[in-house]
């Protein structure tokens, strides 16, 4: 193995609470007829494309711009950058990875731009050999990068991390083995319907 492929938000970066407190933020400002949202509800609902999880949380499309609701909770989600961390123990995780040799690529589904500088605020660029995102802030799908990165390497030679199905969907499409930790942004329960490695905890993920 030579490269490991690390998603963020929910992988490295433990912004859950910031989340929930944007998207109940942005369901009072559009003011949907529901309940705010509990961490139990978003673990369930949450999915990608994000529009859809935006559906499941009960946005109109006929009523609301996906772009102005999108651009709305991205403020607000940055409001609050004090407030996330990288999670315990993710800093040695990588650091590990590095001593054995191998190559940390940071994949996101977050713009490139964001990501970076996320990463620079959180002191944490430089555990990457390679940074990988998209160009808009909407979240879409992470798949074409991560096929058109693989393209000239071995899928033997790649581990994907992640917390979502929507990774373990994209390291399927790269053809490279997956291993998703429950403490992200989709209930375990979720996961282990689909993916055979599932953890608690990146610490629990073996590198050898």
């Amino acid at each position: 193995m030579k490269y490991i492929i690390f998603d963020f938000n929910g992988t490295i970066l433990d912004d859950m609470e910031v989340c929930l407190k944007a998207e109940n933020d942005t369901i009072r400002h559009f003011e949907l007829e529901r309940e705010p949202l509990t961490m139990d509800e978003y673990l369930h609902i949450f999915t990608f494309p994000v529009q859809d999880y935006y559906e499941a949380v009960g946005f109109d499309w006929d009523k609301y711009s996906y772009a102005e609701v999108g651009q709305f909770w991205f403020d607000r989600y940055c409001a609050m950058k004090d407030e996330y961390k990288v999670y315990e123990g993710v800093i040695d995780f990588l650091k590990k990875c590095h001593e054995k040799g191998y190559k940390n690529i940071l994949l996101s589904a977050s713009s490139l731009e964001a990501l970076k500088k996320q990463l620079e605020e959180l002191g944490i660029e430089g555990y990457f050999d390679e940074v990988l995102g998209i160009d808009n802030i909407y979240a879409g799908s992470k798949i074409d990068i991560a096929k058109n990165w693989v393209k000239d390497k071995n899928p033997d030679d790649c581990l994907m991390i992640g917390d979502t199905l929507h990774d373990l969907e994209t390291a399927k499409a790269m053809n490279i083995r997956c291993v998703l930790v429950a403490n992200g942004h989709q209930a375990k329960e979720i996961l282990a319907k689909e993916c055979d490695e599932v953890y608690d905890d990146i610490r629990e993920v073996e590198i050898v």
